[in-house]
């Protein structure tokens, strides 16, 4: 009987315009209207519609100009000609502190939202600090110069400034974020050089955080949101940089840069889906003013996995694998033990890693670790310590077969459920360095590997048990895996080959191989959509299949063998951790395959 869609068939949306990413990853810096008056070190805060721009490097020092989120409005202006002043608050009621005076100056001044008025000075007399809070009673201004690097943090109440607990780098050209007293941001700056540092405050202490991707100073105020959802731009790095990245509370990721670059610029924002970035310098005193807007809430917004028909002509589709060719490698979190020939599973956010072979003192390993996107985690250990094994499944559902152990070769099997290891059925052939495939702790294939010479044994599992099924083509070991239990690929071999077999639940077919050859690597993905990487001896090539060939990719930075992967671990998320480099010795490191969505025209036959 036909189905209700054979019957009906498959309607597909027809769109006159592409849909838009949404959120931070589709945001856009588009020109707004200028500052009156070009300058450089100006002080701002306040939101992307309604900001306040004050003071600055261009005589007379104390002009004062609000945003009405279309046009600047030149106001009362400051007390005070000075610069390079650490500002926090709203468009009606903000405070700036410090400044170079010169040479460093300790007034601070309240804005009522009609005019300012001097107010108790601050403790530490200071240039170039960082402000965050939410109004001209409660804020603070953290770092500086003073003449010295400073670390030194001041609250404002209202009424008299307090000092509170030191950031852990004391520098200057900070930049700060934050909209209440227990939630705060400062990144960036200058110690003599320029650095990427960032901290974070709970109201108490200070915290050091994840790293700008661009090491920066001079981005002044060029930074908006709040302890957990900012946006930083501009600054000198040296020579001026348009960079923007977008802060979640855990990591930056890099967006859309401005269109002017630019230094010591003034900014606001409430969030890293807005942002205003004005003035500043380039080669010289600017009055740009540049509006960071997201997707509108009327707008179509791309989502992954989306099939569409553009222009009624053109069939698109919206999706990690489209953007493969743009995908890069980045340092993750260390290993808690240096090690090589440990086997790890899952992705980028989450993954885990078990076995493996140490040196200094040389010992096999039954450690395992969990990574959870940032760090990893030593959990309950193997009943058989091994190396050189194969494994398949996921983070919370694995398994772990053959290897070496103290005496020979392995045949154990074990399965991890996400918090321990279980013992069951052996491999029929005991084996090291083999390949696995399996999306899960119940389903894998074991082919390939070394007995006493290299081997074409296949076994699939059941879940209970391995039955012995077809041979591969060719015999080998070291060989990279990828796929399922009934649909898989050989990749490589030792040694360094470049072939590439195709399993269908029942035999292998030689198919498209490799461009650079390789032994020991990650591998992960599926017969439609994988990647491989690294390898002995030392590889840095990253190759992705498209299910007919394989296509260079972007490097790893430290070529590495010995670390490995395997089955359904995705092929736009990959991770690597441990391994042998070139030198010195054994890796802890992890690094992680990112790929972000892309809208890519679709062929159907």
């Amino acid at each position: 009987m036909a189905t209700y869609k054979e019957i009906k068939g498959v309607t597909l949306q027809t769109l006159s315009e592409d849909p838009v990413v949404g959120g931070v990853a589709g945001g856009s810096w588009s020109s707004g209207a200028d500052v009156n008056t070009a300058r450089n070190y100006v002080a701002g805060s306040g939101t992307a519609t309604a900001a306040i721009a004050s003071g600055g490097n261009t005589s007379p020092k104390t002009q004062t100009e609000i945003w009405d989120g279309s046009s600047w409005t030149e106001v009362n202006e400051l007390n005070d000609a000075v610069y390079g002043r650490g500002p926090f608050g709203t468009s009606t009621s903000a405070v700036v502190a410090g400044g170079n005076g010169p040479p460093y100056s300790a007034e601070a001044e309240s804005w009522d939202g009609s005019s300012w008025t001097e107010i108790a000075e601050i403790n530490t007399a200071r240039r170039d600090p960082a402000g965050f809070g939410s109004s001209n009673t409660a804020g603070y201004v953290v770092s500086g110069r003073a003449p010295g690097y400073s670390d030194a943090n001041e609250l404002w109440n209202g009424s008299s400034w307090t000092e509170s607990a030191e950031n852990n780098t004391a520098r200057q050209e900070v930049v700060g974020a934050g909209k209440s007293l227990t939630s705060g941001l400062i990144a960036t700056g200058y110690t003599g050089s320029y650095v990427d540092l960032v901290e974070s405050w709970d109201g108490s202490s200070w915290t050091e955080v994840s790293e700008t991707n661009t090491t920066r100073s001079g981005a002044a105020n060029g930074m908006s949101g709040t302890g957990t959802d900012a946006l930083i731009f501009a600054g000198s790095v040296p020579g001026n940089t348009a960079n923007t990245e977008a802060w979640n509370g855990t990591s930056w990721t890099e967006v859309n840069n401005l269109a002017t670059a630019r230094a010591l610029l003034g900014g606001a924002g409430a969030t890293s889906l807005d942002g205003l970035a004005f003035a500043g310098y380039t080669t010289t005193n600017v009055a740009n003013t540049e509006e960071w807007t997201t997707a509108p809430i009327t707008a179509t917004i791309l989502t992954e996995g989306s099939i569409f028909l553009s222009g009624g002509t053109t069939l698109k589709g919206f999706g990690k694998a489209a953007g493969i060719p743009s995908g890069v490698w980045a340092s993750g979190g260390n290993l808690n033990q240096a090690k090589y020939s440990n086997v790890t599973m899952g992705s980028n956010t989450e993954a885990v890693t078990y076995g493996g072979y140490k040196e200094s003192p040389n010992a096999i390993l039954d450690q395992t670790e969990n990574y959870n996107g940032t760090s990893w985690t030593e959990v309950n250990e193997m009943n058989t310590a091994r190396f050189n094994h194969a494994g398949a499944g996921v983070y919370s559902s694995a398994i772990a077969f053959g290897g070496e152990k103290s005496g020979g070769n392995a045949p154990e099997t074990e399965l991890w459920d996400g918090t321990s290891w279980t013992e069951v059925n052996e491999l029929n052939t005991a084996r090291r360095v083999t390949a696995g495939s399996g999306d899960s702790s119940t389903s894998a294939l074991c082919f390939g590997g070394y007995t006493t010479t290299s081997v074409a044994n296949t076994e699939t599992w059941d879940g209970t048990s391995w039955t012995e099924v077809s041979d591969l083509n060719t015999s080998r070991y070291q060989l990279m895996g990828v796929g399922t239990n009934t649909n898989a690929l050989a990749v490589g071999g030792n040694p360094a080959r470049s072939i590439n077999e195709k399993w269908d639940g029942s035999s292998w077919t030689e198919v498209g191989d490799l461009n650079t050859g390789r032994q020991a690597g990650i591998s992960g993905g599926t017969i439609a959509i994988a990647l491989v990487a690294g390898g002995s001896p030392n590889k840095t090539e990253t190759e992705s299949w498209n299910g007919t060939s394989w296509t260079e990719q972007n490097d790893i930075s430290t070529g590495r063998g010995q670390t490995i992967g395997g089955g359904v671990s995705p092929a736009v998320a990959a991770i690597m951790a441990g391994g042998e480099p070139p030198a010195p010795g054994i890796g802890a490191s992890t690094e992680e395959w990112t790929v972000d969505a892309t809208l890519s025209d679709v062929t159907v036959s």
